[in-house]
C-alpha cells in the first residue's frame, strides 16, 4: 500500500447525485435543502474522522447513473486518475453501488488500486481493501453484481409503470412541475404557455434558441425552479416535448392525453421539432498527430491536414479557412516527413528521464503546495461537520443556526473547495507525461499509442513546431520532383 492506514491517510470521497433540491414557499421564493450527496458526504466524514482513519482531501460528485452504459461520470474518472497519480491514497464511498453498478467496471477500479497500492473503503458494505481478508476482491465483485441486478430490476419496474400508464392515456409523472403546465398537467400556466408559444414562433421564423434564452435571462424570466439563468438545451428539450401538443411519446408512438391542454398548435410544433432535432454537423476530430499544433513559419498560424490532390498523399498545410482567414497558404509539407521529425525528437526527449522528469515537475504542484491544499480541504470538511451540528444538532441550551445562515456558510465553504479542486487540475493534465516516464520508448512503440494520447504528450513536451518555406525551387539534379529538406522543420522542446 502506498500509504499506511492512519490519521494522515488521504481519502478521496466519491459521491453521486450532487444537486440540491429546491422547495417553493407560498410567497414564491425558493429554498434549498439537503440532498443525498450531502448526507453521503457527512456520513463518511463523520465516520472517517471519528475512527481516525485519515483526512478527506477531495470530493468527487457526479450526477449520472452508475449502471447505464455510456453515462458521463467525469468526476469518477478524475478519482481514478488522482489515485493512479498518487494525489489521493484511497477512495471512500458510502456503499459500493455509489461507485459502480457494473461488473465490467470492477477491473479498471482494481487496476487503479493495484497500480498505486491504493485502498477502497465502503462504509455500509463493510468493505476495506486494507484488511487482511483474502476474499476482499471476490466480495467486491459480489457486491457490484448485486447492485447491477438491482439496477436492472429497477429499470424494468420503471418501464412496466411507464407502459401501463401509456396504455391508460396518462402522463409520466415527475417531481418537477413542467414549464407551461400545472403539476398535474391538467391546466396551463398562462404566462409560461405564452412564452413558449412566442419562442416556438421565433424558432419557426429562424431565430436561434440560444438567442431566445439569452433574452429571457436578461429579462429576468424565472425557470420552473426559480433560477434566473436559462440554457438553450433546456428550452430545446421543452419545445420538442410532445407535451406541447397534449401528447406523450411511448415506444415511438404519440399517445393523446385527454386531460392535458396543448400549448402549441400541432403543425407549428412539428415544424419546430423538425428544425431543432436536425443533427448538426459533427465537428471533425483531429485525424493527424500535429494538426493545429505545428505552426506556419511565414504567418505563424497553425497548420491543418488535408490530401495533396496531385500526389494523393496526406499533407500539413497552411490553408485559409473560416477560423483562420489570415492564413497565408504558403506552407505545405508531407505528413510523413513532419511526423517522422517530431516523433524522433519526442522519443529522444522521453528517453532522457532526467530532462523529462524536470519538465513533469514544472507541470505539477510542489509537494508542499499539495500538502497545503490537502490540509485546507480537510479543514473545510471538518468545518462542514461543525456547521451541520450547529444547524441540526446543537449542544443542549444552544440555539440552532438559522437556515439562511447555514446555507450561506455552506456555500462559502463549497466555493473555496471548488477553488482548491481547480488548483489540482494542473496535476491531472500532466498524467500522460507521468505515464510516459515509466518505460523506454521506440518509434514503433510511440506510434502504437492512441492518437489523442500522443497529441497530449506532444503538447506537454514540445514548446514549438515550425515549418519554414522551401528554400530550393524546383527538383534537384537527378531527382524527379521535390526532395524534403529536414532543415525546414524547427522543433523546440519544452524545459
Amino acid at each position: 500500500m502506498a500509504a499506511e492506514p492512519g490519521p494522515n491517510f488521504r481519502w478521496g470521497v466519491v459521491l453521486r447525485k450532487s444537486q440540491f433540491s429546491k422547495k417553493q414557499l407560498s410567497e414564491g421564493a425558493f429554498i434549498q435543502f439537503e440532498e443525498s450527496t450531502d448526507r453521503q458526504e457527512m456520513e463518511l466524514v463523520h465516520h472517517i474522522r471519528q475512527q481516525r482513519m485519515g483526512v478527506i482531501v477531495e470530493v468527487y460528485r457526479d450526477v449520472a447513473s452508475a449502471w447505464r452504459p455510456g453515462a458521463k461520470r467525469p468526476r469518477y474518472k478524475h478519482a481514478l486518475v488522482d489515485l493512479a497519480a498518487g494525489a489521493i491514497d484511497g477512495i471512500a464511498v458510502l456503499a459500493v453501488d455509489r461507485l459502480t453498478r457494473r461488473r465490467d467496471q470492477c477491473r479498471p477500479i482494481l487496476n487503479a488500486l493495484e497500480a498505486m497500492g491504493g485502498r477502497l473503503f465502503a462504509l455500509w458494505d463493510e468493505l476495506d481493501t486494507a484488511s487482511d481478508d483474502p476474499d476482499t476482491e471476490l466480495r467486491l465483485y459480489e457486491l457490484v453484481a448485486r447492485a447491477e441486478r438491482e439496477a436492472i430490476r429497477t429499470s424494468e419496474r420503471y418501464k412496466l409503470v411507464a407502459r401501463h400508464r401509456a396504455r391508460k392515456g396518462l402522463h409520466h409523472p415527475s417531481g418537477t412541475r413542467p414549464y407551461g403546465h400545472t403539476q398535474d398537467r391538467r391546466h396551463l400556466v398562462d404566462e409560461e404557455a405564452e412564452m413558449l408559444l412566442q419562442a416556438a414562433k421565433a424558432v419557426d421564423q429562424g431565430k436561434a434558441v440560444w438567442t431566445i434564452v439569452e433574452e429571457w435571462t436578461q429579462r429576468g424570466i424565472p425557470t420552473v425552479k426559480g433560477k434566473g439563468r436559462w440554457h438553450a438545451k433546456v428550452l430545446r428539450r421543452i419545445l420538442v416535448d410532445p407535451r406541447m401538443v397534449g401528447k406523450r411519446e411511448y415506444e415511438g408512438s404519440l399517445i393523446d392525453i385527454e386531460y392535458m391542454p396543448p400549448i402549441l398548435p400541432e403543425e407549428l410544433w412539428r415544424r419546430v421539432t423538425k428544425k431543432l432535432l436536425e443533427k448538426p454537423k459533427k465537428e471533425r476530430g483531429e485525424s493527424r498527430e500535429l494538426t493545429n499544433i505545428a505552426l506556419c513559419g511565414i504567418c505563424n498560424l497553425p497548420l491543418i491536414s488535408s490530401v495533396d490532390t496531385k500526389r494523393g498523399q496526406p499533407v500539413y498545410a497552411c490553408r485559409r479557412r473560416p477560423s483562420q482567414p489570415g492564413a497565408c497558404n504558403g506552407i505545405v509539407i508531407f505528413v510523413s516527413n513532419l511526423d517522422a521529425k517530431v516523433d524522433g525528437e519526442v522519443v529522444a526527449f522521453l528517453n532522457n528521464k532526467q530532462r523529462a522528469q524536470a519538465l513533469l515537475n514544472q507541470h505539477t504542484l510542489e509537494t508542499s503546495a499539495i500538502a497545503a491544499i490537502d490540509a485546507r480541504y480537510a479543514e473545510l470538511e471538518d468545518n462542514k461537520l461543525a456547521l451541520e451540528r450547529a444547524a441540526f444538532n446543537p449542544p443542549q441550551g444552544v440555539k440552532k443556526l438559522p437556515t439562511e445562515r447555514y446555507w450561506e456558510l455552506l456555500t462559502e465553504i463549497e466555493r473555496e473547495q471548488e477553488t482548491l479542486q481547480r488548483r489540482r487540475v494542473v496535476n491531472r493534465d500532466a498524467l500522460p507525461l507521468r505515464e510516459a516516464l515509466h518505460q523506454e520508448w521506440t518509434i514503433e512503440e510511440w506510434g502504437s499509442r492512441p492518437l489523442e494520447w500522443r497529441r497530449a504528450v506532444i503538447r506537454l513536451v514540445v514548446e514549438r513546431i515550425e515549418v519554414a518555406p522551401t528554400a530550393r525551387r524546383g527538383a534537384p539534379k537527378g531527382h524527379l520532383g521535390g526532395v524534403h529538406d529536414p532543415e525546414r522543420v524547427k522543433v523546440k522542446m519544452a524545459g
